[in-house]
């Protein structure tokens, strides 16, 4: 009963004696092959995830460090802007300090100034307490003084202009003092102003241009006989010098071939003619024909010559001396000898000659005798004020 064989156990087979080992070798991959599927997934999510912590790891380092270095950049700013701000604590300190002393300075000023001023009013009141509390005897005195000056400035010097000045000056001084007892030589004044700007005065400047202008003209023009002043003046028309006299071939004519003797003969016949021309030549410089109405022109020496011209350029500077006194008799009297003068011996042919002619006679037309009005009112409006005299008006 022992011996008998449970008739569950399986069946193995047997291999055949010559079969060969690795037939049972694909049994053990099948039973390893679950094994390494369950193996991989976890190495792999391992890996994965190293390589997720070492980024991770990475980005906050790198993270931090621009965190570290934005840190420092900020507080440099921070220290930067900080000493700025105390730069500009200390400016802003300084300016107002600056400020405050300027505005103490213009206060001062300002005090200064309403103190001048304020010296102003009270010397601008004291002069006009002065002026009103002047009398009258005084203003008449500079007023008469002013008005004489103005007759003086009429009568002697002939100027219009200066009495113009002073009586203007007057007048400024009877309007500033505005005194009803002077309003009748006020408008004295004012008349004789009138009359004064009226006055058609000489330009003295431009008759001095044209004196001068003839006395240039006296210095160029030439005389009848040439002096020192214009040795080699040629009067104007007068014929000059013929250039010497172009010699004639008396063999002009006469072939190249002619025989010795007609060039002799030739040669002979020329020479009376060649001998004329020469003569003509030499003596015609030295006939001069000339119409001259004062045979004693022609006998002036150089320093005759001189003379004259010194004479005409003193009456020239004595006409303008009487012009500028208002002395129309000798003004007429010496520009009429200049212009006699410049007839009678100087060459009426010239240009300069007959310019000065000309400017001479212009200017002895030319009428000087300016007629000047006088302040004769003013002057007898003042006289009538002090006969009335002034006490009263003091007492009143």
């Amino acid at each position: 009963m022992t011996d008998k064989t449970p008739a569950t156990d399986p069946v193995v087979p047997t291999a055949a004696p010559g079969a060969s080992a690795p037939a049972s070798a694909p049994a053990d991959p099948v039973k390893a092959r679950p094994a390494k599927r369950g193996s991989g997934p976890l190495v792999t999510a391992l890996i994965i995830v190293i390589v997720l912590a070492a980024g991770l790891g990475y980005a906050l380092w790198k993270q931090r460090t621009q965190f570290v270095s934005a840190g420092r950049e900020v507080a440099t700013r921070l220290d930067t802007l900080t000493s700025d701000v105390a730069q500009a604590r200390k400016d802003t300190r300084e300016a107002l300090a600056l400020a405050q002393a300027q505005a103490g300075r213009v206060a001062e000023l300002e005090d200064t100034v309403r103190e001048t001023q304020s010296q102003y009013n009270a010397l601008q009141l004291a002069w006009q307490n002065f002026n009103d509390s002047a009398s009258d005897e005084l203003l008449a005195n500079d007023v008469e003084r002013l008005l004489t000056i103005a007759s003086q400035q009429l009568r002697l010097a002939g100027n219009v202009s200066n009495a113009i000045v002073a009586l203007e000056t007057a007048q400024s001084r009877l309007a500033r003092a505005d005194r009803p007892r002077f309003s009748s030589l006020q408008q004295s004044i004012n008349g004789d102003l009138d009359r004064l700007r009226a006055v058609s005065t000489v330009d003295i400047p431009a008759q001095s241009a044209r004196i001068e202008r003839l006395v240039a003209l006296v210095g160029r023009a030439p005389l009848l006989v040439p002096d020192a002043a214009a040795p080699g003046v040629t009067p104007a028309g007068e014929a000059r010098p013929a250039a010497a006299a172009p010699e004639v071939d008396p063999q002009a004519g006469l072939p190249a071939d002619a025989p010795w003797w007609q060039r002799w003969r030739a040669e002979m016949a020329s020479w009376p003619g060649r001998a004329g021309s020469a003569l003509a030549h030499e003596l015609g410089g030295l006939i001069t024909i000339q119409r001259v109405d004062e045979p004693a022109a022609l006998l002036l020496s150089p320093e005759q010559a001189d003379l004259v011209r010194g004479a005409l350029r003193q009456r020239l500077l004595t006409a303008q001396l009487a012009m500028l006194m208002r002395q129309p008799a000798v003004w007429k009297s010496e520009l009429e000898n200049v212009g006699t003068t410049l007839a009678k011996y100087f060459d009426n042919r010239s240009p300069d000659t007959v310019a000065a002619q000309g400017l001479a006679r212009e200017l002895a037309q030319t009428d000087i005798a300016v007629r000047l009005p006088d302040v004769a009112d003013s002057l007898n409006a003042i006289a009538a004020l002090r006969a009335a005299g002034f006490k009263t008006s003091e007492q009143d």
